[in-house]
């Protein structure tokens, strides 16, 4: 029986008990699509009901004199809003920012500025008593006599209210529109009496033009409202069944007899999290139609958006479930994870709860005024797809965006699987109890090797990844750093301490001779040739590549002339300092994490080809650019090459640090440009076709060397002396 028949057999029989458990349906069927909605709907009866009480009822006004009275009864009985919406308004009647003002409370659909309820006004002698005592919703106090539409005498009114009353401050608020209107309608007559027009006291008139679409204005609130929610609804849809098939499982006893069964560790979880997964995606997809339901059927929708349709861009439906594809995978390998330390249900349930809150934060902050989708907001878990989601529902698509949020959240679903993978097998999670779980931890209890897991191999790269994107952005903006030579010698430290010391660390703890595991023994003098031939050829295709990417897929000409002023200081720093900090440190630093460290790591787990497939993507990712993206990660596939056949690191690192050097070399060291006398496109140099056919040819002779029959990999006789020498070493 084949992995995948194994695999396939294990998460269908899964799935099949966990829809068949009535708690599973209830909390997946029953709730998303029957309570919700109900809920919403007498939320939303209830909220109708209020307003149109609060609309039609009389509100009682507090005035301090007969007069002021009737000259309010009067004002309120002329305001131009009680005039209905289909009766012509007569330009004589009207000025014209009167007519301005309808137009403007038409449109906002306000009932308390467009429509005022009916006002009963009464004279009392304390107008403050008789607001806070509640006999009156508002009082109307005027300084002096009131205002008429001859002379030029002002008076001071102040509308008093209880703010914490809704009525009183509906009420409030509609008094203060129909005033406002009075003055207008008071200036205007005066002017006219005058012989002057509006315009006099009102040179300027603000009108606002917004150029947003109508289409973008929906995806803008949907965007604030939609991923939120798409984002708790997939990571709570993956609690049930996570915490079912471990700590449930557990509880019923089956755990220890599925351990003993003659099916890989590794099958069994890949088995569950793909339950966990589907079943995240479907309660989200339920609970999303639901929502959607609810607001286009029960009016949800008018009510949130003040009369226009929200609507979805159904293009971007599928680059959203695209995007939650790997969130869910990543979150129900943690739930996975962390509900396989309970000892029950109940347990398990307090231990996902921090988890959740976790993921719920950055959602909520991704949805901040002025919160965008770029720089380190690109690759922070759940914000990024909040963000991304935001973006395409508002009909914003753009490949670098969807590359750098899908590709980081796979990475990191890809590790919390690995990880929860280590750790299902393990006895300090089968028996679960607090003395076995610290063994996880502690050093004294990890065995000599010489190669990290995949698991701890992944968990190295996944902190290393946002590490490197944190702190090469802060060194780029920081001041006195950034656009000078102490950018890149801090680039040089930063990558030694990353690349060299953390996972050198990581070694020493977890008792992986470091030597093996980044793979420091010589090669053969063959495959040290095979690095120099690849080196000394792969700069020039990829020059040639660049050249071709441009035609074909240009880089904006204001990013360009931006990245040229961020390294314009490169000009003027010396050739040899250049070369060291953006060849030598490279070359050493990067290859001994990725073709040492992680490629060791995830070679045994993955096999040859996933291995170095999954180093040259990693690799190409943590370069930060998605122009760049397809040369490095075909570096990446030929370095990898290179270390697995020879078994050493030293080839890669010869290879890579050629290719970076000669083509440094081009732009800094003086005379090499003119000795070679390649034209130049776009500023840039571009090599002429028998320049592009030689370094084809021995790029060629370089890649047959490394596979060429007769020269196996020692990787493999490697792996077997390691394992005679852990048997050897152990007590």
């Amino acid at each position: 029986m084949t992995r995948f028949t194994r695999i396939n057999a294990i998460w269908k029989k899964e799935l099949t008990d966990t829809l068949r458990d009535r708690r599973t349906m209830i909390a997946m069927i029953v709730v998303p699509m029957v309570l919700y909605p109900g809920m919403i709907l007498i939320s939303l009866m209830a909220f109708e009901f209020q307003a149109t009480r609060i609309k039609h009822e009389t509100y009682k006004v507090a005035v301090q004199s007969e007069e002021v009275r009737r000259w309010l009864r009067r004002t309120i009985d002329t305001d131009p809003s009680r005039q209905p919406l289909d009766t012509p308004v007569p330009a004589e009647d009207l000025a014209e920012a009167v007519r301005e003002q309808r137009e403007a409370q038409e449109r906002s659909q306000s009932a308390a500025a467009y429509l005022p309820p009916e006002f009963e006004i009464e004279v009392v002698e304390n107008l403050v008593e008789a607001v806070t005592s509640g006999g009156m919703h508002i009082a109307v106090a005027l300084d002096s006599p009131p205002p008429g539409p001859t002379g030029d005498d002002s008076a001071r009114i102040v509308v008093i209210r209880n703010q914490q009353d809704s009525r009183g401050a509906f009420a409030g608020a509609a008094m203060e529109g129909i005033l406002q209107r009075t003055a207008v309608k008071l200036v205007e007559q005066r002017l006219k009496l005058e012989g002057f027009s509006i315009g006099f006291v009102n040179p300027l008139r603000l009108v606002q033009q917004n150029v947003a679409t109508q289409a973008e204005i929906q995806g803008w609130f949907a965007g604030l409202l939609i991923p939120p929610i798409l984002i708790l609804l997939t990571i709570t849809g993956t609690v049930y069944p996570a915490i079912d098939l471990t700590a449930g499982e557990r509880e019923r006893g089956t755990l220890e007899t599925l351990m003993v069964a003659p099916v890989p560790t590794v099958d069994l979880i890949t088995g569950k999290f793909i339950v966990v997964t589907l079943i995240g995606l479907m309660s989200a997809g339920l609970n999303l139609m639901a929502f959607a339901g609810t607001m286009y059927l029960g009016g949800l929708s008018n009510m949130l958006t003040t009369g226009w349709e929200l609507t979805i861009p159904l293009s971007a439906i599928p680059w959203i479930l695209l995007a939650l594809l790997p969130l869910a995978t990543m979150f129900g390998a943690i739930l996975l994870a962390v509900s396989s330390f309970a000892r029950s249900f109940k347990e398990a349930q307090n231990y996902v709860m921090p988890v959740i809150m976790a993921a719920l934060l950055p959602a909520l902050i991704s949805v901040l005024p002025g919160t965008e989708l770029s720089g380190a907001n690109l690759i922070i878990p759940v914000a990024n797809i909040v963000l991304l989601t935001r973006e395409l529902l508002m009909g914003h698509f753009q490949w670098d965006w969807i590359i750098w949020v899908i590709s980081s959240t796979s990475l990191y679903a890809f590790a919390a699987v690995v990880i929860a993978a280590r750790l299902f097998g393990q006895e300090a999670v089968l028996f679960a109890d607090n003395a076995s779980i610290r063994t996880i931890l502690q050093r004294r209890f990890f065995k000599p090797s010489s190669a990290p897991s995949i698991s701890q191999a992944l968990l190295v790269l996944a902190i290393a990844y946002p590490l490197n994107f944190f702190v090469q952005n802060a060194l780029a903006t920081a001041e006195g750093i950034a656009r000078t030579p102490a950018f890149l010698y801090s680039i040089a430290v930063w990558l030694a301490v990353l690349f060299v010391a953390v996972p050198l660390a990581a070694s020493l703890y977890t008792r992986v001779r470091p030597f093996d595991a980044l793979r420091l023994r010589g090669p053969s003098p063959h495959m040290l040739a095979a690095g120099v031939l690849l080196g000394s050829s792969t700069w020039i295709l990829g020059l040639k590549w660049a050249h071709f990417q441009q035609l074909i897929m240009p880089l904006p000409e204001q990013m360009r002339q931006l990245m040229e002023q961020e390294l314009a200081f490169i000009n003027d720093m010396n050739p040899a300092a250049l070369l060291i900090c953006l060849a030598l440190v490279p070359a050493v630093c990067e290859e001994l994490f990725f073709r040492g460290y992680v490629l060791s790591g995830v070679r045994g787990a993955l096999g040859k080809v996933g291995a170095v497939v999954l180093v040259a993507v990693a690799f190409g990712l943590f370069h930060q650019s998605v122009h760049r993206l397809p040369i490095t990660i075909a570096l990446g596939l030929i370095l990898g090459l290179l270390t697995l056949r020879s078994g050493s690191i030293w080839p890669a690192m010869i290879m890579h640090l050629m290719h970076n050097g000669l083509a440094l070399a081009l732009g800094v060291v003086p005379g090499f440009a003119e000795r070679l006398a390649w034209p130049e496109s776009d500023g840039a140099p571009n090599p002429p076709g028998q320049w592009v056919l030689a370094a084809a040819a021995v790029a060629a002779v370089g890649l047959i060397m490394c596979v060429r029959p007769g020269r196996r990999s020692d990787l493999g006789a490697g792996r077997v002396l390691a394992v005679r020498a852990d048997a050897a070493s152990s007590p």
